[in-house]
């Protein structure tokens, strides 16, 4: 959610109809093996030759193809644009800032998070994304305070693929850990096997709303308690990845 960066994956809606071994709530190492498979299949990675998923995601042509090594510090300057003093107007919401000149600018803010990106083309394509927006006035609006990753399929491919691998982990983590260890990780899920799908979209709203809300607080929580970059070097057996992740799945019975 990237030091953690805000975000949100939704599962797809499947349309494959349960056999009557699969009616059981029960779900099968082989249930989750095929999803897995039909999942890198979309994605187009070769889970026979898994190195080749690299040059799979390399062929992807996109427009913003360059900028997704760089969404960690693209996610940082959009937060720090929601949160630093500097950048917000009178009432506490991110401030229309110019492209140049003294700070704040939208230059000054990227140059200081994300650095190694031409400014006029992050622009271009925060713009072309729906991140930002420039008014009659020259003035730069910010709508986002994370990435749209499911905007650019290459951008997509690594955030899904980075999602899986980190959830992995943490159910990993919490099978070789003891029930009543403290050193397990955070994982509950709240369900329901007979929800009204008329309901669906406003629990995608709700969904979207609270969850939005929930990582936005930690976002900033966390970013208060990033070590200063001058003692990563000198500190790194203090230096951890952490995230924080929310999710909607949808599955038809």
């Amino acid at each position: 959610m990237s030091k953690t960066r805000t975000r949100e994956s939704a599962g797809r809606v499947s349309k494959k109809p349960r056999s009557a071994a699969d009616a059981s709530d029960e779900v099968t190492a082989n249930q989750v093996l095929d999803t897995l498979l039909d999942l890198f299949k979309d994605l187009g990675v070769n889970a026979s030759n898994p190195t080749s998923s690299a040059n799979t995601v390399g062929k992807l042509k996109t427009a913003s193809h360059t900028l997704y090594p760089y969404t960690s510090a693209i996610g940082e300057m959009l937060t720090y644009w929601h949160q630093h003093p500097e950048y917000l107007d009178e009432k506490g919401n991110p401030a229309r800032i110019k492209l140049g000149g003294k700070r704040p600018s939208f230059r000054n803010l990227a140059q200081l998070k994300a650095p190694t990106i031409d400014v006029s083309y992050l622009l271009s394509e925060l713009e072309r994304l729906g991140a930002v927006s420039i008014d009659e006035s020259k003035l730069i609006s910010v709508h986002m305070r994370s990435f749209p990753v499911y905007e650019d399929k290459r951008l997509a491919v690594q955030h899904t693929l980075s999602t899986l691998d980190g959830f992995i982990k943490t159910l990993r983590h919490n099978l070789d850990s003891s029930p009543l260890n403290s050193d397990q990780l955070f994982h509950r899920i709240a369900w329901n096997n007979d929800f009204d799908i008329r309901k669906l979209q406003t629990l995608k709203i709700r969904a979207r709303k609270h969850g939005q809300t929930f990582l936005e607080s930690f976002d900033d929580w966390l970013m208060r308690n990033t070590l200063p970059k001058a003692r990563k070097s000198n500190n790194r057996s203090r230096r951890i990845k952490v995230s924080i992740g929310v999710y909607l799945s949808v599955e038809n019975s």
